[in-house]
């Protein structure tokens, strides 16, 4: 596998706790924050316990008649004091949650913007996008409300069962023995969640997915009729989730019922063991009523507990996933050797390169030299590695063997960002970002004045159709440019070029896919953009070659002839063929 070039997915690394609190500790709050809402959540916790006693010895003082006024004001200040420390905790951890999210987003957004292009082409768009959205909210939620929550959940029943043995033993161990068997009943629903959240986030990566193809192609989709087909095929993703949700979804009420059963009964045998007691008086009515509320404080921190397991499950394989993505090696960024002023040979030498899913390599024993100032048409059947040539010389992907060299100096000595910045790309689909024109035109020059903004709009002859625009430079495009028509894509995509001025052109079927007026007009502009400058010409309309300086026929993974075209025409079998086979009437450029 080629450096930096993403793993496959059977290869990532098994899902283990310390990549997880690994990536925690990497974005988690200020330790400061953290304990501040550890504290409060505490504190809150400790008056929500001192609410039984205090009820105890209310209880026990009216049943006396025994002054009661303080301690039911202490009985009020202690709930609303729990409450206030509750609510001030979640609002930390909330923002703490939120911040979580936010830096590992920003993370993760960098590193899928530093990596190679092969990571992208391996990977699944709907994957990329759970990573930046569910798996790091699933992280933020476990590293700060699930967490304190937990803790705090502990220590509550912790001290709970303290004070419940301090007020009777022998209640207490029939509460602790019904809380016991629901423990001994639940864990194996428990452990089986892991793998049901692990599956679930998958799932959901996979239908987005297939949602983002469906809905970037639906011209396709409704052009062929497959409205049916594509609705029965997210149907049966959609099914598969449902299945899957559904499993959770039992496990979770089967743990909440197990829960709320464990505590009526405990309830139930508490009400009656301890009514007896009460009756014989071995028991005040007080600590009685004292435990009763203790049981329901029980019903809590179990909840609390249960969540955070749940979440950690869920989280585990967001980390394993989230790490395997941030560990992943980043676009070799090239070394620092300044590039030559002025022109300079840009030449491929022995490339080999072989596609990882391909068994043959596209290119073999390459070589081509574009001399200064000169159009070079590389031309050969689908197929033959003309994008993939490209591809190499803007690195997006590395040579297997050979390089590719510039003024004598390979691309690798090279800053990658400087070396990228030498070349203006024109694709035939003509990219379109999502903002404004003027955002489209200055994508790659963000720096240029709106003089130079209009001169490259009328470079490209995009300038009369925009200006024609209610909004002119500022008209806001839709996604994919689809209020554009395509020659007026191609146009923005052009004067995007200009703006950037690049030394090298490399033009990629950029007219293939318009009609011949269309055609024109963006053929007038590309001379223009092309004149004076280093050009690399793909095209399967051989019409648009014919006057390059030079044209080389691709086959078999490299260059089989070159020459203008009537010398190539006339020495070249394969290239008669292709010509003869475009100017079938006899009367083409070849006779």
């Amino acid at each position: 596998m080629a450096p930096g070039a993403a793993a496959p997915a059977e290869a990532a690394r098994p899902q283990t706790y310390a990549r997880l609190f690994a990536l925690l500790g990497s974005v988690r709050p200020p330790t400061a924050v953290l304990a501040a809402a550890g504290a409060l959540s505490l504190a809150g916790a400790g008056a929500s316990l001192a609410f039984p006693l205090l009820t105890q010895r209310l209880v026990d003082a009216l049943s006396a008649s025994q002054p009661y006024q303080s301690v039911a004001v202490l009985l009020v200040g202690a709930l609303l004091a729990g409450t206030a420390l509750s609510v001030a905790s979640e609002l930390i951890l909330a923002r703490g949650a939120v911040g979580i999210a936010a830096r590992l987003r920003d993370r993760v957004l960098a590193k899928l913007l530093r990596l190679p292009v092969r990571h992208f082409d391996e990977t699944d768009t709907g994957a990329r996008v759970s990573r930046v959205v569910s798996d790091c909210e699933a992280l933020s939620r476990l590293g700060t409300e699930e967490a304190v929550s937990a803790v705090t959940g502990a220590v509550t029943l912790a001290g709970t069962v303290a004070v419940l043995w301090w007020l009777d033993g022998a209640l207490t161990l029939v509460l602790t023995g019904s809380v016991a068997v629901a423990f001994a009943l639940s864990a194996p629903a428990i452990m089986r969640m892991e793998s049901i959240a692990a599956d679930l986030q998958a799932r959901k990566a996979r239908l987005g997915g297939i949602l983002t193809q469906v809905f970037s192609e639906i011209r396709l989709v409704k052009s062929f009729g497959a409205e049916r087909a594509e609705a029965a095929r997210c149907a049966a993703e959609v099914g598969d989730l449902a299945h899957q949700q559904w499993r959770m979804a039992r496990l979770g009420i089967a743990l909440q019922t197990v829960s709320g059963l464990a505590i009526v009964v405990a309830l139930v045998v508490i009400l009656v063991y301890g009514g007896m007691r009460v009756g014989r008086g071995d028991l005040s009515m007080g600590t009685f009523t004292a435990f009763v509320l203790y049981i329901f404080s029980v019903a809590g921190p179990f909840a609390q507990i249960g969540g955070f397991i749940t979440e950690l499950q869920a989280a585990k394989g967001a980390s394993a996933r989230l790490s395997d993505l941030l560990d992943a090696a980043d676009e070799d960024a090239g070394g620092g050797a300044a590039l030559p002023g002025g022109d300079g040979v840009l030449a491929l030498r022995g490339v080999r390169f072989a596609y990882p899913d391909r068994a043959q390599p596209v290119l073999d024993g390459f070589d081509l030299d574009l001399a200064p100032g000169t159009t070079t048409a590389l031309v050969g059947a689908s197929g033959a590695g003309k994008s993939t040539v490209m591809a190499l010389i803007l690195r997006f992907h590395e040579p297997d063997a050979g390089g590719v060299f510039f003024g004598g100096r390979a691309a690798v000595e090279h800053a990658l960002a400087a070396w990228r910045a030498m070349f203006g790309y024109v694709a035939q689909h003509a990219p379109i970002m999502p903002g404004s024109i003027r955002d489209n035109i200055r994508y790659g020059a963000p720096g240029i004045d709106d003089a130079r903004l209009r001169a490259a709009a009328a470079a490209a002859r995009a300038l009369e159709f925009i200006e024609a625009l209610p909004e002119g430079f500022d008209t806001r495009l839709t996604e994919q440019g689809g209020n554009l028509s395509g020659g007026q894509r191609q146009r923005i995509n052009l004067a995007r070029v200009f703006a950037r001025d690049p030394r090298i052109v490399l033009l990629d079927e950029a007219t293939a896919s318009l009609d011949a007026e269309t055609e024109h007009a963006i053929q007038q502009a590309l001379e223009r953009l092309m004149r004076g400058r280093t050009n690399l010409v793909i095209a399967h309309r051989l019409s648009t070659v014919l006057r390059a300086d030079r044209i080389c026929m691709l086959e078999g993974g490299r260059i089989t002839g070159s020459g203008a075209h009537a010398d190539l025409y006339a020495t070249h079998a394969g290239y008669r063929a292709l010509v003869d086979r475009q100017f079938s009437d006899g009367e083409g450029p070849g006779s």
